[in-house]
């Protein structure tokens, strides 16, 4: 679902940066790219963070656990480019939470769930419980 979102929003709102430690050169990962749905000149895909973020609007980090992402340092990523909007992505346990400390849910807006193929369920602090069919 996230491949599919960073494709959306290179086709209908800007310059997309999709850094994929998680499966970067996957077979996998490869395909979903190459979807007609995803693929697009403004979709810019990484395995790494670069120093500068100027040329984008939307940033996906796939998977902050990967990456080794503090809360302090994803503070420090969002003050200093103040004008982007960050994806944060996470490893989930079996048991459906994220991996990692719990001080990054108080760092983000909200916090979106995928438990299956096509469903979005939302929490945090805007709209709590929403949820919606996507893709």
């Amino acid at each position: 679902p996230c491949i599919d979102l960073s494709g959306y929003l290179a086709r209908n709102e800007g310059k997309v940066l999709y850094v994929a430690r998680e499966e970067w050169l996957e077979y996998t990962l490869q395909m979903k790219l190459n979807d007609t749905n995803v693929k697009h000149p403004n979709l810019v895909v990484a395995s790494v963070l670069p120093e500068n973020l100027s040329n984008y609007d939307f940033i996906f980090l796939d998977s902050v656990n990967k990456l080794g992402l503090t809360p302090d340092a994803l503070n420090r990523l969002k003050s200093s480019n103040p004008t982007k909007s960050f994806i944060f992505i996470f490893q989930a346990t079996k048991g459906g939470s994220f991996r990692g400390d719990n001080a990054f849910q108080h760092e983000v807006d909200g916090v979106i769930e995928v438990p299956e193929k096509g469903r979005a369920v939302q929490r945090g602090r805007f709209n709590q419980g929403g949820q919606m069919d996507i893709f």
